[in-house]
């Protein structure tokens, strides 16, 4: 086959060979965002062991070592969770988002933007709605007797401190809820339709 192109005749091969099949493996997010990608899922994990278990602990009235240890980890992975998704915010926008396989319709593409902006969106909120409370309350003691920072324009009133730990809660289901259509759709990529769309977040490289 023939194509024109500024007056001459080029070749085209039709026929994918083993190489051009692993091209599209090379379309991926820059290794930091895929770092922070990955390392951001195995603190949300612990986020959500912690905060379960110690609410339940807290729930039964105890409060001991155990759970103090459980709120002081729990605070400082969540403040972390924050910075490490600024960063992150700041990495994306720098860096040009990989392109999806040709057979990705368009509107599949507009709704895993729509679940990755929410996403984002609660990455931020929850963690800063936590931060609020334990500045409001004031519980800013974490692991090791480190102190998080106060968060500026946060008054000091335990009623205020549970307002503001109710709204984290309900942000904790729906981040929940996302992360579940989140992964549900990488899976569904990874080992259903195998179109490498996977890849562009993983490390895999060939």
């Amino acid at each position: 086959m023939y194509q024109s192109f500024n007056g001459n005749l080029y070749t085209i091969n039709n026929s994918a060979s083993p190489l051009t099949e692993r091209l599209p493996l090379l379309n991926q997010y820059p290794i930091l965002l895929r770092l922070i990608h990955w390392i951001t899922v195995v603190m949300i994990i612990a986020l959500l062991v912690l905060g379960f278990w110690m609410t339940d602990r807290a729930g039964a009235n105890l409060w001991d070592e155990l759970t103090n240890t459980l709120y002081s980890w729990h605070k400082l992975i969540g403040f972390l969770v924050l910075l490490v998704t600024a960063m992150r915010i700041v990495v994306k926008l720098l860096n040009k988002r990989p392109d999806y396989p040709s057979s990705i319709s368009t509107g599949q593409i507009q709704l895993a933007h729509v679940v990755q902006s929410a996403m984002y969106l609660l990455l931020v909120l929850v963690p800063l709605f936590g931060w609020a409370g334990v500045t409001a309350y004031p519980a800013l003691i974490t692991v090791g007797g480190l102190h998080l920072p106060a968060l500026p324009g946060v008054p000091k009133g335990e009623p205020l401190a549970k307002q503001l730990f109710e709204i984290h809660g309900y942000l904790v289901l729906a981040l929940i809820a996302v992360a579940i259509a989140h992964i549900g759709a990488g899976l569904n990529h990874l080992w259903i339709k195998k179109d490498q769309v996977f890849d562009r977040i993983w490390f895999k490289s060939k």
